[in-house]
């Protein structure tokens, strides 16, 4: 077994006149009791989170929030996440994760709500932490950089994607994590889907990176050791189950519109993760490569050339597995047309008005 794999996916949710709806219009605990029941419960591989709010292979996302003494109070919810259950292929696992994602449809269709796909929330300007943080929360969020910067991550959507590699040590998994952090602003612009902001097109094709990347990490992973305090964003963290422990997240992308391209990004990872030809590695990702691809994406020469040779080098490393080189034919498509996927909703708005794709993977 070369490596093991798992995709997860942030949905906005969308009302029967397709309009946007999150934090300002839902009510958590009537909508986590509607989805609650799903497949997944059981399954020991998957992480429940701090409060064990996130059972099954789909849940609710969003910033939580908590009384004075630490009782739960409310998850201001921004969408719904699908998590899929550890594959050892890439194309299995995005079949999985359509499964899912038909599941989880038609137990929201009586609720007169659907899925819609989009990088960052296209109408609002910020998520407001209101009521202020309490003292108790400050100090938990302080000790806990996974709550850092809500009033971003709770407007931001994107997948994960999530490999390891059976034998390779925690030393190998750190590097690994270093070398996605520094090719993250190459790989990123083929996933941008957010081009716009407050009501309208912002400037560039991604205000999620522009927001986001540099604030939080591009990748981390789960070994057995404590992390340089000196480091921010933090980049390693101990396993929460054993299942967990040699795990790489790569989540700095979009959010992307449809399944091949999804997986063309997962298969463009992995590709980056068995090169040998790709020397550069970071501690964090660099705000100033980011905000250049969030401004131009392939328009910049830079981030032009950077996608090329990833693109290149994950193309030849996946030469011993065919079937996943293949998966990357949508991004060379992408990088000689010198477009990405928010060309393609700047396109939908102008013809129909919307600010996001509607309905799941397709």
């Amino acid at each position: 077994m070369l490596y093991k794999c798992g995709l997860e996916f942030e949905y906005v949710l969308v009302d029967s006149s397709q309009r946007l709806r999150d934090f300002t219009s839902l009510d958590f605990r009537a909508l986590d009791a509607a989805l609650a029941g799903g497949e997944g419960a059981d399954d020991a591989s998957l992480t429940r989170g701090d409060l064990g709010i996130k059972s099954g292979y789909w849940y609710l996302e969003g910033d939580e929030r908590f009384g004075p003494d630490g009782t739960f109070l409310d998850l201001r919810v921004k969408g719904v996440e699908i998590r899929t259950p550890i594959g050892t292929d890439l194309a299995g696992t995005a079949d999985q994760l359509l499964r899912l994602q038909g599941l989880l449809e038609e137990r929201l269709a009586p609720l007169g709500l659907g899925l819609g796909i989009v990088g960052f929330h296209p109408t609002l300007t910020e998520y407001r932490i209101e009521p202020p943080l309490n003292d108790w929360e400050r100090a938990m969020r302080a000790e806990h950089h996974e709550y850092g910067h809500a009033n971003v991550s709770n407007v931001s959507f994107g997948p994960d994607v999530n490999l390891s590699f059976p034998g390779l040590d925690d030393a190998g998994v750190v590097d690994l994590t270093r070398k996605l952090t520094h090719y993250s602003p190459y790989l990123v612009p083929f996933s941008f889907s957010s081009p716009f902001f407050d009501g309208g097109p912002w400037g560039g094709p991604s205000r999620r990176t522009h927001e986001r990347t540099w604030r939080r990490v591009a990748a981390r992973c789960f070994v057995e050791r404590e992390p340089d305090p000196a480091v921010s964003p933090v980049c390693l963290y101990r396993p929460r189950v054993p299942a967990e422990r040699g795990r790489i997240e790569f989540k700095a992308y979009d959010a992307f519109l449809d399944r091949a391209h999804l997986l063309a990004g997962a298969t463009l990872v992995l590709g980056v993760c068995l090169s040998g030809e790709l020397p550069g590695r970071d501690d964090v990702p660099s705000r100033e490569l980011h905000q250049r691809a969030a401004s131009a994406a392939f328009g910049a020469p830079e981030i032009a050339d950077g996608a090329a040779r990833v693109l290149e080098a994950a193309r030849k490393a996946l030469a011993m597995l065919p079937d996943e080189a293949a998966l990357l034919a949508p991004f060379a498509d992408l990088l000689d047309r010198r477009r990405t996927p928010a060309d393609d909703l700047l396109d939908d708005h102008a013809r129909t008005g919307l600010m996001f794709r509607p309905g799941g993977l397709r």
